[in-house]
């Protein structure tokens, strides 16, 4: 508040004569008379005399225009503002809201302005609205219910989704193509069928080393399936069958494709002997089908006397037996127990050669090497080879015919 001061400058008294006061001076007879009345008339003046007061604030009174100016404009630019940019706080500038590196300031967050959806128009008995939707929701609940059990029902029963068409890839054997197709895959529901298991069941065939089962919708399935490769043929009392690589039977030679390409492997420890009483003595004879394992170091053994003999000794004609006892098992391990076999090569100018089997601890080659050596000295003596037999390592022992 500003404080009021009396200034001595700004105090004025202001006296009211009258006339004859004056001219009381031109008439000396009247002057001590009229000094009287004018003595008095000054006092009644006086007495009825007003002062004048001023008051100034503090301030200089140039600068209130000022502020006052100031005040109109702040007034002024505050109702040109919007209203909701007071309600906005203020927050530092970052680079994710602006997306450019900043100097320096502050800048406004931003915000979007809420959007105001049109309110309906009320309606006169809410309490009854409120009822008839409750009852609306509920009757279309049902409905909906009763619809998706229509559809699941129409999805797993129905014969839109029943598998009727197999597609099978990687598939050569006419065999296999027949236990494929009669699987039990066709006539399921496609949404309920279990690919695991109907998987699980194709690779138990001997002829498949893997396969996949692929949906497509609605109505038919894929099979792709990676077969076993044979590599040569076993040839048993029971019959000739193929075998791959791992050891495993594959199938008989006559449902084999391409079985006349392959080389063969004749089983003599499986020949049915017959005893005095004229019945053969199974326990001697090895139980071969297919679907079985046998020793895959046996298998990779006959394979390599295949390949090298020829590149080694030069000698092209020859069949290849093996003595010895070989077991057959279903575990899905190769293996052999027992005594120990062994490969014979017999030429076809009939002299025989025993290589030994898998586990002996000379190599092949070494083994090869030395019946190639041995041919070409007896062929320079011009003898003529009965056997020769190559198990013992760097001794190998040899006889001539008579």
């Amino acid at each position: 508040m500003t404080e009021k001061r009396q200034l001595p400058e700004q105090m004025a008294s202001h006296t009211y004569r009258k006339q004859s006061a004056v001219s009381a001076v031109a008439h000396p007879i009247r002057k001590q008379s009229l000094h009287k009345e004018v003595n008095r008339g000054e006092r009644e003046e006086v007495q009825r005399s007003f002062q004048r007061v001023v008051t100034i604030p503090d301030a200089d009174p140039s600068t209130a225009w000022n502020a006052f100016a100031q005040r109109q404009e702040q007034r002024r630019r505050a109702r040109e503002r919007p209203v909701y940019e007071e309600l906005v706080p203020v927050a530092m500038r970052t680079y994710a809201q602006t997306g450019m590196r900043a100097s320096s300031g502050r800048l406004k967050a931003i915000r979007r302005l809420p959007t105001y959806a049109s309110s309906p128009v009320p309606t006169r008995s809410g309490h009854r609205q409120s009822k008839r939707g409750f009852l609306w929701k509920l009757l279309g609940l049902f409905v909906g219910i009763i619809a998706l059990i229509f559809v699941a029902n129409l999805v797993l029963t129905g014969s839109a989704f029943r598998i009727e068409h197999i597609t099978m890839v990687g598939v050569h054997s006419a065999v296999l193509s027949h236990t494929i197709l009669h699987s039990d895959i066709q006539g399921q529901n496609i949404f309920l069928v279990n690919v695991m298991v109907l998987e699980g069941r194709i690779e138990a065939s001997p002829f498949v080393a893997s396969a996949h089962i692929s949906k497509q919708w609605p109505d038919q399935v894929t099979v792709s399936v990676v077969e076993r490769r044979p590599v040569l043929l076993w040839k048993t009392a029971q019959g000739t069958y193929s075998i791959d690589s791992q050891g495993m039977v594959i199938a008989p030679a006559n449902e084999t494709p391409g079985a006349e390409r392959l080389q063969t492997v004749i089983d003599t420890s499986s020949q049915l002997k017959v005893q005095a009483s004229g019945h053969p003595t199974k326990s001697q004879v090895a139980d071969i089908r297919a679907g079985v394992h046998l020793n895959q170091e046996d298998i990779a053994f006959a394979v390599s006397v295949f390949n090298r003999l020829p590149q080694l000794t030069g000698i092209n004609n020859f069949t290849l037996s093996y003595s010895g006892t070989i077991y057959a098992n279903t575990s899905g391990q190769s293996g052999r127990s027992g005594g120990r076999g062994s490969y014979i090569v017999k030429s076809s100018v009939g002299w025989s050669a025993y290589l030994g089997g898998s586990d002996d601890t000379n190599p092949l080659d070494n083994r090869l090497v030395e019946l190639q050596k041995i041919l070409a000295l007896l062929q320079k003596q011009q003898s003529n080879l009965a056997t020769i037999d190559l198990r013992y390592g760097l001794d190998p022992v040899y006889t001539l015919k008579a």
